[in-house]
């Protein structure tokens, strides 16, 4: 029985795809986030705005209180009532007086559900806030981002 070199060839590059194609699958995320849309993204809103307008309240009246009221545990930590003051400096430098905020995408994952708002500030109408719900009852909020053009400068 005669083997050819180039069969063995394809053999062994079959073999090389094969397990770099499993490898691949083993690093990849094992939750995948979607965007949620009519029913489900409302089921989600439901829950999130009110503590999302609690958030955006207490930044407009710089109430640490009622920002944070709806915080889990890990959050307070992380965003306690110094790093509050040192968010609404850079805020009103970098942005200005605030205007206005809408929902622009609701997202969710295994663990998270996501909303995410469009700001208008005085001087940057691009701020995106990022606010991230556990997706188990009582649904507190376990993260919280800004960015905008303006917040990237230095």
């Amino acid at each position: 029985m005669k083997i050819h070199k180039s069969s063995i060839i394809a053999v062994v590059w079959l073999s090389v795809i094969a397990v770099l194609l499993s490898a691949c699958s083993l690093l990849a995320p094992q939750s995948q986030t979607r965007t949620l849309e009519g029913d489900e993204r409302e089921a989600v809103l439901e829950y999130a705005t009110p503590m999302g307008e609690n958030l955006i309240t207490g930044l407009i009246n710089r109430d640490y209180q009622t920002f944070s009221k709806d915080f889990d545990a890990t959050m307070k930590k992380g965003m306690d009532e110094a790093a509050f003051e040192k968010l609404l400096t850079t805020l009103t430098d970098k942005l200005g007086a605030y205007q206005s905020h809408e929902i622009s995408q609701v997202l969710q994952d295994d663990k998270y559900s996501i909303v995410i708002y469009r700001l208008t500030y005085e001087k940057d109408n691009l701020v995106t806030m990022r606010i991230v719900f556990n997706r188990e009852e009582p649904h507190l909020i376990s993260g919280l981002w800004f960015d905008s053009p303006e917040l990237r400068k230095k």
